[in-house]
């Protein structure tokens, strides 16, 4: 039998964030798959992303006859995927010490990094398969800990090609406070590069180093309005600065770990002359947050320094305000029936490399507006700002995209998943979701996906201090119960 705390305590303390790898966490879940009787076995994800570990893996695990027929789906696939978000300023995570792989339970709630988003919900399906492990089995129940899903969705996508499954129904987990999840928006991630060729300068006239650091409040792409974008804030702080007279020369800029998170820190380096340290000191005791805004003084500069153009900041804004336009006209329907009720934009990172700079955007589009529209209005705005700068090469790449789910609500699935809330002492609610998740590549693939978990999205997921709800845990391990029961006795 499965002791959920000890193991949820296990799960949380191994390292699973995306871009590191997930070989520990799959290994560890396999054993404990073997443990309870299943087949399993660790499938390797092969990927070409920049700076992502290529240690990932899908961890798949099956009750009952695993043939698989090209031509005949059978069975229920259970699919968590088992990556997370990193964790982001440690010290904000004050009902953990500070620590976001330490499990902290209080009262009704465990803390964690992945307790929400969604460890602890792959321990669900875990639990609920104990019951199952002697019975006879007239469908396969198929058990899968997906990888990477926080940077792209790369396991489940490699799953799907692969063919290695080939099931009836599709259970993907994600928090959804105990409601079915049978539609949700689309996912599109942008990169615009701005190519430049660096200024070499004496730097006799810029020889005083300013570092800046901005803080703001980390929480789930999809939910911006939420959130408090530090990369935003450090864009407003050095137009201030600018304003206010001071000459500058930017070095570096960077903000941001993952897209598909609102940002909680952004830095520059910039620099000033000698003789404006001083008023510019004052300037920050005077007109800054210094709670929001932290700022290292350097030491003088050599000659020959390299220098980003002038007109960069600019262009970033400008970048920047093409989105807001479309914000405001393209992405101006609203429906209701989604929390937040209209498509949603998310500057998520912004990255310096030698000879230009990387933004990287998130958008959450409503089903009623087109990813080819959006790309088409989108590229053709950033092209007219490139004309307003001669210097600057500007290039718009779609990194990823994720279709929209859009399940009937009178389908089978659906209606056995309403059924089992009630089984399971749930009241029955049919919902739609503002995030993107894996039930949207398996509905692309022609299976039938929902989406179902424990635990709250909106404001918990991809921020710290995220929790899950102990009744939660307890009444999904009884949702899956009833499910598998449903469709594979």
């Amino acid at each position: 039998m499965i002791n959920f705390i000890e193991q949820a305590e296990k799960l949380i303390a191994i390292n699973s964030v995306s871009q590191e790898g997930n070989e520990e966490i799959a290994l560890y879940l396999q054993t404990l798959m073997t443990r309870m009787g299943l087949k399993t076995c660790m499938q390797e994800v092969t990927h070409s992303l920049e700076g992502v570990s290529k240690r990932q893996f899908n961890v798949l695990g099956i009750l009952g006859d695993p043939l698989v027929d090209s031509k005949t789906r059978k069975g229920l696939l259970l699919n968590t995927h088992i990556d997370t978000v990193s964790p982001g300023i440690r010290t904000h995570w004050s009902e953990t010490n500070g620590d976001p792989f330490k499990a902290t339970i209080k009262e009704n709630r465990i803390y964690g990094l992945g307790s929400a988003d969604v460890k602890l919900d792959f321990l669900c399906k875990l639990k609920a398969l104990e019951r199952y492990r002697e019975r006879k089995l007239k469908m396969p129940i198929y058990l899968v800990g997906t990888a990477g899903e926080e940077i792209g969705m790369i396991g489940a996508k490699f799953l799907i090609k692969s063919l290695a499954l080939n099931p009836k129904y599709v259970l993907v987990g994600e928090p959804s406070e105990l409601a079915v999840i049978h539609a949700h928006k689309a996912y599109v991630v942008y990169q615009v590069s701005v190519g430049y060729n660096q200024l070499e300068r004496d730097a006799k006239g810029y020889n005083t180093r300013i570092e800046l650091h901005c803080f703001g409040k980390s929480t789930h792409g999809s939910y911006p309005h939420l959130g408090d974008n530090a990369i935003k804030r450090m864009l407003s702080v050095v137009r201030k600065i600018k304003e206010a007279n001071f000459q500058i020369r930017l070095t570096k800029i960077n903000g941001g770990d993952s897209v598909n998170k609102v940002p909680d820190t952004a830095s520059v380096e910039f620099y000033i002359s000698s003789s404006s340290f001083d008023d510019f000191k004052k300037f920050y005791r005077e007109h800054l947050n210094q709670k929001e805004v932290n700022v290292e003084f350097g030491g003088l500069g050599e000659s020959g320094m390299k220098f980003m153009p002038d007109n960069i900041l600019d262009s970033i804004e400008q970048v920047h305000g093409c989105l807001e336009q479309l914000e405001g006209n393209l992405l101006s329907d609203r429906d209701d029936t989604f929390n937040p009720p209209k498509s949603t934009i998310n500057f998520g990172r912004i990255t310096h490399k030698p000879g230009g700079v990387d933004m990287h955007f998130d958008i959450r589009l409503l089903p009623s507006v087109t990813a080819e529209a959006f790309d088409s209005r989108f590229k053709g705005l950033v092209h007219d700002t490139n004309t307003k700068f001669s210097n600057l090469i500007m290039k718009v790449v779609r990194n990823r995209f994720n279709p929209s789910l859009d399940m009937k609500p009178d389908s089978e699935l659906v209606s056995a998943a309403h059924e089992a809330q009630k089984a399971a002492g749930i009241d029955p609610k049919l919902d739609k979701k503002a995030t993107s998740t894996e039930a949207a590549q398996y509905f692309a693939a022609g299976f039938d996906s929902i989406v179902f978990g424990p635990g709250r999205s909106m404001g918990n997921s991809h921020t710290p201090n995220e929790h899950n709800l102990v009744d939660h845990l307890d009444k999904a391990v009884h949702f899956y119960d009833r499910m598998i029961e449903r469709f594979c006795l």
